[in-house]
């Protein structure tokens, strides 16, 4: 395995100057890192120069560069939006290729508001559309040598089954999944589930954990409408984040959370992928402190489910 971070990890770190990106790379080498995963929300590689300067951090430090990872609107867009988004979204792929990084991420719809518009009858509407923009993306990616992945992530395009159709439909050997362990709870879903379903799609792998409660008055914190989230520092400064079914969720250190790990990580294990395992921490913890516990933990749970399987 390959064990690294996202650089979402860190993302209040970075955002209230507590640390610089070159810390980050120089932290994380020193706690046990191979990897960084770079995000496009948390450092903007479009300005000039700036993905070879990333890049370089990289090998000053020893890391890969694993993945890139970019929001995107494309299959809910139509006409000139669409060729917009879908230019825009070539051009990340280009940074992708500067960065040397193998993957890049991307996702496919904004963020729908309202359980009709998260339904099977949304999903399977956009369905045709989903399909047609990511075969649009591998063919460009494709002829830069970069893997396209989507993740399980939001409350439209999550699920393990949902996610499973979109990649058969596609049906590309150059498209694959982001397999987020944790992010089935949003809607609800057995993470275990999940995984099962994805994990031979899988080309990376995203380890978070959650703390998840059921009564809004018993988590004493104010807490967010989970259908409206377009910010992530949401995530990240204390709130709580609600499932499609109406539960809380709010990010945890690895192994401290409700998620059944030892499980998932059994999973993983037995699978065979032998992969990028990424870190997305995204609690309220101070980042070094909750990434050093986090990256900790985890080597000791595959060590255990490697020993387990032997």
């Amino acid at each position: 395995m390959q064990y690294g971070f996202s650089i979402y990890s860190f993302w209040n770190a970075l955002r209230r100057g507590e640390m610089t990106l070159e810390e980050v790379f120089a932290w994380a080498a020193e706690h046990g890192a191979d990897h960084m995963e770079m995000a496009d929300f948390v450092v903007d590689l479009r300005q000039n120069g700036m993905p070879q300067t990333v890049a370089a951090l990289a090998r000053q430090y020893g890391l890969t560069l694993s993945a890139y990872s970019v929001g995107s609107q494309l299959a809910s867009s139509t006409g000139d939006r669409y060729a917009a988004e879908l230019q825009r979204l070539q051009g990340e792929i280009d940074i992708a290729c500067a960065l040397g990084a193998p993957l890049i991420r991307c996702d496919l719809v904004s963020v729908m508001v309202g359980k009709d518009a998260t339904s099977i009858e949304a999903f399977d509407a956009l369905l045709p559309r989903m399909t047609q923009s990511a075969q649009e993306l591998c063919a460009y990616a494709a002829e830069r040598g970069l893997t396209v992945t989507i993740e399980n992530h939001g409350t439209l395009l999550n699920g393990g089954d949902r996610v499973r159709r979109l990649l058969r439909a596609v049906n590309r050997p150059d498209y694959g999944c982001t397999l987020d362990i944790g992010n089935a709870v949003c809607v609800d879903e057995d993470p275990r589930v999940c995984a099962d379903a994805l994990l031979p799609f899988a080309r990376r792998i995203h380890i978070k954990d959650f703390y998840i409660r059921e009564d809004a008055y018993a988590i004493g914190a104010q807490y967010v409408d989970g259908y409206t989230i377009n910010d992530p520092s949401v995530l990240s400064n204390g709130s709580w984040l609600t499932t499609r079914g109406g539960r809380y969720l709010r990010g945890a250190i690895i192994g401290h959370g409700d998620l059944p790990l030892r499980q998932l990580v059994e999973q993983i294990v037995a699978s065979g992928y032998d992969g990028y395992l990424t870190i997305e921490f995204e609690g309220m913890e101070e980042a070094r402190l909750a990434c050093q516990l986090s990256i900790q933990n985890l080597k000791q749970l595959v060590f255990q489910s490697k020993q387990k399987e032997n």
